[in-house]
């Protein structure tokens, strides 16, 4: 399977279990969070307050805002914990030649 070479955001290899990274895809930050051998990708900016969730924490699957401390499930985009009330939006991903890629 090959990816459009346009949908490449970061090789695989350079992400670290447990340590969301931040990266820009055509001007919007999208957040790479890798668990084990698994990544996911959500927006990269809290939906109650305007910061980078990249400053924040990553436990198993919970993504916590630096902030004020709204957590969010990085499968679904799920807020866990107030004072977020909106989910994150979240995007599909694969993994192509040690490429992670948007689908």
């Amino acid at each position: 399977m090959t990816a459009d070479t346009s949908h490449r955001l970061i090789p695989f290899s350079e992400l670290q279990s447990g340590k969301p990274r931040r990266v820009e895809h055509q001007g919007k930050g999208i957040l790479l969070c890798r668990v084990d051998e698994s990544v996911y990708a959500v927006d990269d900016t809290c939906t109650h307050e305007d910061i980078s969730l990249s400053l924040g924490a990553l436990c198993e699957y919970r993504l916590r805002c630096p902030l004020h401390g709204s957590e969010f499930d990085i499968r679904t985009g799920v807020v866990l914990d107030e004072p977020a009330e909106k989910d994150l939006a979240v995007y599909p991903v694969e993994i192509v030649s040690d490429w992670v890629c948007l689908k």
